[in-house]
């Protein structure tokens, strides 16, 4: 099957050649997901991302939860926006970010019962408009700081998520001599 995000074609191609080894690794190195574990936890969340509109702009505030990578390949392949937010910004600084990006809903961690055991996440719609992205939509938002003005939103496209894995990935890989 022909995918048309560059992004989810190269998870594919990785996902065909990786599938077994291991994804995401706790603080002790041992083996959180899989890659395949990833691809089936995606597969999982995708029906919960249903209610939103294609160009939709989901918060994503779970922290280094495991299930980041899998939200994220969820709403690409329901062609939403994605932008992380920070586990640890205020209320007013969430809502601010919420309203910047116009978002439509977030994602966040649950509490079980009350414990501190981590429920699955929690999905808020909030009933905003959709953007209209015109015909290069963006993969993710990245908010600025707002230390100098207000936070902005900064569009990325698949392709330049892409170009900077393989900026960061290539020096080591291919280590220089100093």
């Amino acid at each position: 099957m022909k995918v048309s995000d560059p992004l989810l074609a190269a998870w594919q191609k990785t996902l065909h050649r990786r599938g077994d080894a291991a994804a995401i690794l706790d603080e002790n190195g041992a083996t959180l997901r899989t890659f395949q574990g990833v691809e089936k936890r995606a597969d999982e969340l995708i029906e919960n991302l249903a209610g939103f509109e294609p160009g939709g702009v989901v918060a994503v505030q779970i922290g280094n939860h495991p299930d980041w990578p899998s939200i994220f390949l969820a709403c690409r392949r329901r062609k939403l926006v994605v932008v992380p937010l920070d586990q640890s910004i205020s209320a007013q600084d969430r809502a601010t970010a919420l309203e910047t990006c116009r978002a439509s809903g977030l994602i966040e961690n649950g509490r079980a019962n009350g414990s501190n055991q981590e429920a699955a996440q929690g999905i808020t719609l909030l009933h905003q408009p959709v953007v209209r992205w015109g015909d290069h939509p963006p993969s993710l938002l990245k908010l600025t700081s707002g230390t100098t003005a207000a936070p902005r939103a900064v569009r990325f496209r698949s392709e330049q998520l892409i170009a900077d894995c393989i900026q960061i990935a290539t020096p080591w890989a291919f280590p220089r001599k100093i």
